[in-house]
């Protein structure tokens, strides 16, 4: 089975970068693509244009916070996973209930304004949603949120798990820990199904090598 393979941080100053992936993935292991995007940018015409255009290729777009940056530090908690995962990123940790309920309403309401089709999917910056659960998610529209761990769907409250690979080295101390992660997510993917979740410049960093080699593994196990 060909896994769920994701592009985080689509923007319009990352769409090049985006592109360069595109052509490596319809290269290496063809078929759909989920492109997160961040609505709070300044948007032009012919970026959107080009997210409609993927879209029309069989592409999936989903919702990936506002504006990618948390307004603040919020307790020891997330001061941690800033230091660890997130950097500043991770903008559901700094908000209430109520602020990540309007955040994801908004998030969506812009692919509605801007006659793009409304997501079905909605993935948090960093993977990290926050202190929500699913009742909450009701009124947001969206029908699952991806974390860390896999995919809660919305309606029901059912959490269907999956395995996870990435290759967001962009420091030193990264490449071991994503190599032994993604060897143990290796492992997990036999029995679970298996996420492949790039980055803008995974292409560029330590780990491209690992990235290609991912890509056309999935290839020959799809095919």
């Amino acid at each position: 089975m060909r896994p769920d393979i994701s592009i985080h941080d689509v923007m319009p100053e990352t769409l090049h970068r985006v592109d360069e992936q595109m052509e490596m993935i319809a290269r290496a292991c063809p078929g759909p693509v989920t492109l997160l995007v961040v609505p709070g940018k300044q948007w032009r015409q012919d970026d959107l244009e080009r997210l409609r255009a993927w879209s029309a290729e069989g592409h999936a777009l989903a919702g990936h916070g506002w504006n990618h940056r948390a307004q603040r530090i919020k307790g020891i908690k997330h001061r941690l996973h800033s230091l660890f995962v997130s950097r500043d990123c991770a903008e559901h940790l700094a908000l209430d209930r109520g602020g990540i309920v309007d955040l994801m309403k908004r998030n969506r309401q812009w692919f509605v304004d801007h006659d793009l089709p409304a997501p079905e999917l909605y993935v948090p910056p960093a993977w990290a949603l926050g202190p929500v659960r699913a009742p909450d998610l009701s009124e947001t529209g969206f029908a699952r949120v991806e974390t860390m761990s896999g995919y809660l769907d919305i309606a029901t409250a059912r959490f269907q798990r999956s395995a996870l690979v990435g290759f967001e080295a962009a420091s030193a101390w990264q490449v071991p820990v994503l190599k032994l992660s993604n060897a143990f997510n290796r492992l997990l993917a036999r029995r679970l199904p298996l996420r492949v979740a790039l980055h803008p410049d995974d292409h560029r960093l330590p780990l491209a090598g690992d990235l290609r080699r991912w890509l056309v593994r999935a290839a020959g196990t799809h095919g």
